[in-house]
């Protein structure tokens, strides 16, 4: 295998690998048994590193008599849906459920990388035909038209050449851009990750609304839990104006300052480190490749000159 060729083979094998995970492995809900539609789809608010809103879909439903929640993993900076409001759950254990909003996001994602990984081999093996001129019309060519007819075609090569690295760029520019924005974002919930591995993990249980502020988005709320002590903790969480507060939220506390915590979903599960890892390889990948204009060179468009 040529070193040239290496980056080529590897964005292959990584945007296929993660096409493949994200199409039957996130997206697989074979593994639930049960499937109801949500009695009431609320949204979790967080913000990214450029203070804009992600919204987390937070789906209600009912399973077994009892009340469930289901928080998707997939944000969006648009309010969820609520048509897409079917939730499928494992009748033994609804806890361990997955909406179908979540499961759209991970089969969408997974068909694009493997459109991708599919498009980085077609352009790879792609190869500009060349068009050969018959002896006997170079003959009848005057020798000095023919040198300069050649040397039009020259330029015009150069010419195209140039537009097509600029485009092939522009293009891996785009998805760079989009690549280090996502995991700008994951790596702040790595962060939290990290720093939260020491804290201990509970269910704070809803208590009451603890002000009404007028002048800002979101609702202060009291909510408490048995510490690891013995003694009943109390930390305030937020709530916007226009959602619920929920009954139990799911957090993790440091022991030595209760209200030091991240909530379910600050934090980063094995799955979306995988996911995060994949993503920073692609990018560093794609990095590599706009850089490398002899590489880059060997990629040729679909438009490029026949």
């Amino acid at each position: 295998m040529k070193k040239k060729n290496l980056v080529l083979y590897l964005c292959i094998i990584v945007f296929g690998i993660a096409g493949i995970y994200l199409t039957f492995i996130a997206g697989n809900i074979s593994k639930y048994d049960s499937q109801t539609k949500a009695y009431r789809i609320d949204a979790r608010e967080s913000w990214d590193s450029d203070d804009g809103t992600i919204y987390y879909p937070v789906y209600y439903f009912k399973a077994n008599g009892k009340d469930y929640q289901c928080e998707s993993k997939a944000g969006s900076s648009f309010l969820p849906n609520q048509n897409k409001n079917i939730v499928y759950y494992d009748s033994k254990n609804p806890e361990n459920c997955k909406s179908e909003s979540e499961k759209s996001s991970s089969i969408v994602g997974g068909i694009i990388c493997l459109a991708v990984a599919v498009l980085i081999v077609i352009l790879a093996i792609k190869k500009p035909s060349q068009k050969t001129v018959e002896p006997t019309l170079v003959k009848e060519i005057d020798p000095e038209k023919q040198y300069q007819i050649n040397q039009n075609i020259q330029k015009a090569e150069v010419v195209m050449g140039k537009i097509e690295l600029i485009i092939k760029r522009v293009v891996l520019g785009i998805i760079i851009v989009i690549l280090l924005i996502l995991n700008l974002i994951d790596a702040i919930i790595l962060k939290q990750t990290i720093m939260s591995k020491d804290y201990i993990e509970t269910t704070a249980i809803y208590v009451d609304k603890k002000v009404d502020l007028e002048d800002s988005i979101f609702d202060e709320y009291i909510y408490t839990f048995m510490g690891k002590d013995g003694n009943q903790k109390e930390i305030i969480y937020y709530f916007s104006k226009n959602e619920n507060p929920k009954e139990e939220i799911k957090i993790k506390y440091n022991e030595n300052n209760p209200q030091d915590y991240y909530d379910d979903g600050s934090t980063m599960e094995k799955s979306e480190l995988i996911w995060f890892i994949i993503k920073l390889i692609i990018m560093i990948l794609l990095i590599i490749l706009f850089f490398n204009k002899k590489l880059l060179s060997k990629i040729h468009l679909l438009i490029g000159i026949k």
